[in-house]
């Protein structure tokens, strides 16, 4: 991926290159009052800065397009990884920190496994304790606490949209399912007789037991109506088990109890046994010994190569995530981010809060009332940087580097207590926690008036410097981070939001407040429908995505006005805009272009969020020593003033 301040990034003698050298040297007047023409960035800034770059990309058939992000995952995790290996030779991996069992855990992992009784000793003992079918409930629970995968399984349920979730995490048991059709049923069923046998079942008794597990299966995976006869499975009985308090509420899909019903009244206590206890080997048939985990393996290879791929996540991290999610993103950020960056991420966050308060109580359109509820929603507002609400306490854990499955179950009954208390918290960052490294973005919970600044990834290229790319690293993470900001203000007017989108108790505009912020949406709708059909022969729905426009175009405002002040210099702010651009990019097609505006509800395409919205921004007129006319220069009867 070239980057923009790379000479590699333009063709010699090309008319780009050209401006590109004007805009990086000044043309040898950098510091002038009156800084030289820049025809290119004056007529298509996004072109100039991502053209060339999106030009060359090598996009294979049917992939995604390529952005500024490709790549950084697998970066990411390379660091990380290399990181890992140089702290578990450091005196770290003896630390009885969160770090230091981290490291250790990490180390685990290349431990032989002990044999199949000694690491299942206690759950295998749970199981055989088992002597009438209203034990199962009981039983299933304890078994979930330690990580085995049931059929059913315990999350903390939010919205589906991080961005609608108007209230706290309920917890819900969700229903899990393997079942397989036509010849493979055979084959699963020879698999689960082969695990059984290795963990000490006769023949007889293995291939028994998988044809009633298979049964079982299949019921567990079918449409069944509610009984009123027979076991019921005891709820009360299985939430207790797994430490849930009496007040905390669990949603049961009727269906996937009727199920779980309907099992425990047609099979046996036996049939039972030999259920769990194969789900137990599945579970953790990667930490048994040798002879499980080379049969876990030919089954995988013939039934389910995606699960033998190297797509995703390596298996060493995902191991880490899983087991101790926030140890890993905070080994990240302090090892491989460093504290240093992090710190810089912190005070730009604040120096945006405080221009957003000074833009807030210096705009002429709002009335008092206005302006007094727009900033005590800003006081009011939650920030998480790169970091949650608040890190998973370890303190309790006990990892030893010899006993990896132990490790396993001591970790995962952790977190399902940390699952059950996490109502009412906001959502982890790092998609759950423990990716941050490799997933996420900023996004705004407007019930919560929360942004979750999730930007951890981000700070793994190379471009974010705030040592030797100040303002550049500012165009690119400030704006977007002023964007979720904005959010808390986008909708201030007319409410226009999607369907089912929470919305904010009003600040308390008044009439003249409300009409006003009224015109401006309505000026940014007809400029970004005016612009998908010129430039893209594409029919923008009205209202369409107007509250994601009002955010971007505040949050470039806000961002740019802080960089005049902190570098006012003219390549300063060059950088500054270049790094907006950058972050942008985006090889998409010009079909590609068309659909989006066509039918996306939540973004307009990358091309308008940068040529639109500077066009509105006098600075980058100023910058670039644009003319009234120029594309990139929005007429004055045209420009939308709000925030």
């Amino acid at each position: 991926m070239n980057f923009i301040f790379g000479t590699a990034a333009f063709r010699v003698g090309s008319i780009t290159a050209a401006v590109a050298a004007c805009m990086v040297s000044g043309c040898g007047n950098s510091d002038s009052s009156t800084p030289p023409r820049n025809v290119l960035a004056c007529t298509d800034f996004e072109q100039l800065v991502n053209g060339e770059w999106a030009e060359h990309v090598q996009r294979p058939a049917r992939t995604a397009p390529p952005d500024a992000f490709t790549g950084l995952k697998q970066k990411n995790e390379q660091a990380l990884l290399a990181a890992l290996e140089i702290a578990a030779r450091s005196p770290l991996a003896n630390d009885n920190s969160d770090l230091g069992k981290l490291i250790r855990l990490f180390k685990s992992q290349a431990q032989t496994a002990p044999s199949t009784l000694v690491a299942l000793s206690n759950e295998w003992q749970w199981v055989e304790s088992m002597t009438q079918p209203q034990d199962v409930p009981a039983v299933m629970a304890k078994l979930l606490r330690v990580g085995a995968r049931l059929p059913i399984t315990l999350s903390a349920k939010h919205s589906d949209d991080p961005e609608n979730d108007s209230q706290p995490a309920v917890l819900a048991l969700y229903p899990v399912s393997s079942v397989l059709l036509g010849g493979a049923v055979d084959a699963r069923r020879d698999h689960i007789a082969r695990m059984l046998g290795l963990a000490g079942e006769t023949t007889e008794q293995a291939l028994l037991a998988a044809e009633a597990i298979e049964r079982m299966e299949q019921i567990l995976a079918a449409l069944v109506p509610p009984s009123q006869d027979g076991v019921i499975f005891d709820m009360p009985r299985f939430k207790h088990a797994l430490n849930i308090p009496p007040g905390v509420a669990v949603e049961v899909d009727a269906a996937t109890e009727a199920r779980l019903q309907q099992v425990l009244n047609e099979f046996s206590v036996q049939q039972w046994k030999g259920f769990l206890k194969w789900r137990l080997l599945k579970s953790f048939s990667g930490y048994l010994p040798e002879n499980f985990a080379l049969e876990e393996k030919r089954w995988n290879a013939l039934w389910q190569p995606q699960f033998v791929s190297n797509g995703g996540v390596g298996p060493r991290l995902g191991f880490l995530a899983k087991l101790m999610p926030d140890a890993l993103d905070r080994f990240y950020l302090e090892k491989v981010v460093g504290t240093s960056k992090l710190a810089r991420l912190d005070v730009m966050v604040q120096e945006l809060r405080q221009e957003m308060r000074t833009r807030i109580q210096t705009q002429d359109w709002i009335s008092a009332v206005g302006r007094e509820g727009a900033l005590r929603r800003l006081d009011d507002m939650t920030i998480l940087v790169a970091r949650p609400e608040a890190w998973i306490d370890y303190s309790t854990l006990t990892i030893d580097t010899n006993d990896a499955l132990g490790n396993i179950k001591r970790a995962m009954t952790l977190d399902t207590d940390r699952v059950i208390n996490s109502a009412g918290r906001l959502p982890r960052l790092g998609d759950k926690g423990g990716l941050s490294w490799a997933s996420g973005g900023p996004y705004y919970l407007p019930a919560r008036n929360a942004v979750i600044a999730d930007v951890a990834m981000m700070l793994g290229l190379p471009e974010i410097d705030f040592e030797n790319k100040k303002a550049f690293s500012y165009g690119f993470l400030g704006p977007m981070l002023a964007h979720e900001i904005g959010h808390g203000f986008d909708s201030s007017g007319t409410q226009t939001l999607p369907p089912g989108m929470p919305r904010l108790p009003p600040m308390g505009l008044t009439p003249a407040d409300v009409t006003y912020f009224q015109s401006m949406e309505e000026r940014q709708i007809r400029h970004y429908a005016e612009y998908a059909m010129s430039m893209l022969g594409a029919t923008v729905p009205p209202n369409r995505i107007t509250n994601e426009n009002v955010a971007d175009l505040t949050g470039i405002t806000v961002a740019a006005q802080l960089a005049q002040k902190k570098w006012p210099s003219v390549d300063a702010m060059a950088a500054f805009f270049r790094g907006y651009a950058y972050a942008h990019r985006e090889a998409n097609t010009h079909a590609e272009k068309q659909a989006v505006a066509n039918g996306s509800e939540s973004q307009s395409v990358s091309k308008y969020r940068v040529n639109g919205m500077l066009a509105n921004v006098p600075a980058f007129a100023t910058t670039f020593s644009c003319r009234a006319g120029d594309p990139m220069v929005r007429a004055e009867q045209d420009r939308i003033t709000l925030w």
